[in-house]
């Protein structure tokens, strides 16, 4: 029986989707740690305090303190594993991961941001047997393995209840998007573009939410729409799991990433890079069918392709 321990961040469920293909494995046992601050509850005010002031003074931040421990106690009571797989380590303290090496044959990372938004991450390489990233400035400057994300669903849906959609969060890319939905809504197309924001954020063009949406709620939104909207980070090249998401459900993307053009699945039918300081989209990109990409093509980037290779499966 080989085991695997999958430790990260929530993630929607995008990690729930890796441990229940390899527990439908012969021969695999898989279990999930998730890193998540939010299971952490202040006592009451006075413990609130407590942890500001161990943060002001003392850099110990309970709630990761909290974290640790629970990842650690999780590790102690299922043994030791085979392979520890870590998305987002950075989240962790160095001792915690060092703490991990002893308990495994191999420990393994996943980068799916760049080290350029997280530098603290270049520190850690070290630690890890092997350290994957999806970003290709990463992968060629601290000599890691080149792993882009996967494509975990698929449907052939060709009817469209709706043109675009996007979800996204309330971050620095908040003008570009209300800038693309502005022009979107000038054009009179139609659109269903979501923003993750506090309860006072207001939008003419945009619909706020103020609950996180689960993956499996979100492909529902994809497969009505026809193209699938992503404003990509500026500190990263690696590619989001919103274009695997287009690819899975055979739908077109609009996309700010410039290195999409040079994955085998680009087609210029099929994917638009746009400027978002200056929008342009073609009525004909809009107007045009999906070009469907060859089955040989999307098995390198399926989850089960994946999976094989990440955790040495056949």
């Amino acid at each position: 029986m080989k085991k695997i321990l999958i430790v990260g961040p929530p993630s929607l469920g995008y990690l729930t989707k890796i441990d229940q293909q390899l527990n439908q494995r012969e021969g695999v046992q898989s279990h999930i740690v998730l890193i998540d601050k939010f299971t952490f509850k202040y006592r009451n005010f006075r413990h609130k305090i407590i942890n500001f002031l161990s943060k002001a003074f003392l850099g110990k931040n309970l709630k990761k303190e909290h974290v640790n421990t629970v990842i650690i106690n999780k590790i102690n009571q299922l043994g030791p594993q085979d392979l520890i797989f870590i998305i987002r380590p950075d989240l962790l303290k160095p001792k915690t991961l060092k703490y991990l090496k002893t308990q495994t044959k191999s420990l393994q990372a996943f980068y799916y941001d760049s080290t350029r938004r997280f530098p603290e991450k270049v520190d850690i390489i070290p630690l890890f047997d092997k350290v994957y990233s999806y970003d290709r400035l990463d992968v060629e400057k601290y000599n890691l393995e080149f792993l882009t994300n996967y494509i975990f669903d698929e449907s052939e849906n060709t009817t469209h209840e709706q043109l675009f959609f996007n979800i996204s969060t309330h971050d620095y890319r908040y003008e570009a998007m209300e800038r693309l939905a502005k022009y979107i809504h000038e054009k009179q197309w139609s659109k269903e573009i979501l923003v993750l924001g506090p309860d006072d954020l207001t939008s003419e063009y945009l619909t706020i939410i103020h609950q996180q949406i689960p993956v499996d709620e979100v492909a529902k939104k994809i497969n009505k729409s026809k193209i699938i909207i992503e404003i990509q980070r500026k500190e990263q090249v690696g590619l989001s799991f919103r274009i695997f998401e287009a690819l899975g459900h055979r739908k077109k993307l609009i996309t700010t990433n410039a290195d999409v053009v040079n994955y085998d699945f680009y087609h210029p039918q099929n994917i638009l890079v746009i400027d978002e300081d200056n929008i342009n989209i073609p009525e004909d990109f809009v107007t045009s069918p999906y070009i469907p990409v060859k089955d040989d093509i999307l098995n390198q980037y399926r989850l089960n392709y994946w999976i094989n290779k990440v955790f040495d499966l056949q």
